[in-house]
């Protein structure tokens, strides 16, 4: 689902801004907030250097994902509204209900991270890991409509002037010291096609550099946080 949506609409091409980063980013969503439950459930109680890789693998993700409606909101929702407001209207109401519940779980899974991060217990690892899974399940509801409804109309309306700096203050939000992870990250689920036009944009020296650091970056996080190089890719792509 990288050139096209559900129903057939197409992502790039003549006459369409190429958005389908857009889907790279929200596999990494999927994933890796997916994946958490598990890794939350997994940490013994009391085993505090687990719980804080845990935790901390948690809290960088829901910072992106803020980070992530926040830029949607000012960059893109904001300017279709203002050009094909009547094509939108369908869709307000449902993404608006959905960004307000996915940002509800959000608030609440800061709140039990903090709680577990000061007692480890397992106890409070549970409450985590239960919001968690409410969260995942509104937010791949969300991720599909927008990749089905919005995108389409995106590719449509949003300059591709605009899609550059959108997805330039995406990789923004990830700390410099992330980078590298970062872009492991894209390329360990993302479409090579669509990889390799942002790899194409870098320096010479980078395009030959960037590519094997990240996948290894990646791997060493990958096993650190998931116990596996090679956590299952897919995860909420289904209904």
């Amino acid at each position: 689902m990288t050139n096209q949506t559900t129903d057939g609409q197409r992502l790039h091409g003549p006459g369409l801004t190429d958005v389908r980063m857009m889907q790279v980013a929200h596999s990494n969503f999927r994933r890796e907030l997916g994946l958490s439950p598990t890794a939350v459930r997994a940490v013994a109680g009391g085993d505090r250097r687990r719980m804080s890789i845990v935790a901390d693998h948690a809290t960088l993700f829901l910072s992106l994902l803020h980070h992530h409606h926040g830029i949607e909101d000012d960059l893109l929702w904001e300017a279709l509204l203002e050009r094909v407001p009547a094509e939108l209207a369908p869709l307000v109401h449902v993404m608006q209900s959905q960004h307000e519940q996915v940002a509800a779980l959000m608030d609440q899974a800061q709140a039990g991270i903090g709680a577990w991060r000061r007692t480890a217990s397992a106890s409070d690892g549970e409450a985590l890991a239960a919001i968690l899974s409410d969260l995942c399940t509104a937010l791949f509801e969300h991720l599909r409509a927008e990749e089905t409804h919005l995108l389409p109309i995106m590719a449509r309306n949003i300059t591709a002037e605009e899609w550059e700096e959108f997805t330039a203050q995406g990789m923004s939000s990830i700390p410099k010291r992330r980078l590298l992870l970062g872009f492991g990250m894209m390329l360990y689920e993302g479409d090579p096609e669509v990889i390799g036009i942002e790899v194409r944009k870098l320096p010479a020296p980078l395009r030959r550099l960037l590519p094997p650091l990240g996948r290894r970056a990646f791997r060493r996080y990958a096993r650190r946080v998931h116990g596996t190089p090679t956590p299952p890719r897919g995860i909420g792509t289904t209904v």
